[in-house]
């Protein structure tokens, strides 16, 4: 199985851990169709507990960097664990909590300008609206196409 991932190093983790913006290129292909692998991004410190449904956000996995969606927020007592999926995924991730989040991604580049995101969008909320349904195309996409240039995902 071939994986595309996204290492996370130190010098990105320390400068968002010391609140700096960080711009990066997207890798994977979890966020298609809204990122595309090589869009960048701009990863901006965000506190967790100002996180709210349908923001992007990036959180570490192992020692890879992912980035994805917010569907739901959970909260008890003071702690705050979101619950991510990619755009292009069919299940959610497992909890983020303050642990494993970095930053949430503020602007994409996209027609050679910065884009600043908005959870209230009409694609955000479509996403988080229509869940699997709005993921199954893509996913079969993504799937297809590695099978297509010899690059089984399973």
């Amino acid at each position: 199985m071939q994986e595309t991932k996204q290492y996370l190093s130190e010098t990105v983790k320390s400068l968002l851990m010391e609140g700096h913006s960080v711009e990066l290129s997207a890798f994977g292909q979890s966020m298609i169709p809204f990122l595309r692998p090589g869009q960048k991004v701009k990863l901006t410190p965000v506190d967790i507990s100002l996180i709210v449904k349908g923001d992007l956000v990036a959180f570490q996995k192992q020692d890879y960097l992912v980035i994805h969606r917010v569907h739901h927020i959970l909260r008890e007592n003071e702690m705050v664990h979101l619950i991510t999926k990619g755009d292009s995924n069919l299940n959610p991730d497992e909890p983020v909590g303050k642990d494993t989040y970095l930053a949430k991604v503020s602007m994409i580049y996209h027609g050679n300008k910065w884009i600043k995101l908005s959870p209230t969008s009409i694609l955000s909320r479509t996403v988080l609206l229509f869940g699997r349904f709005y993921s199954l195309p893509f996913w079969l996409w993504k799937h297809f196409e590695s099978k297509l240039r010899g690059k089984s995902r399973f």
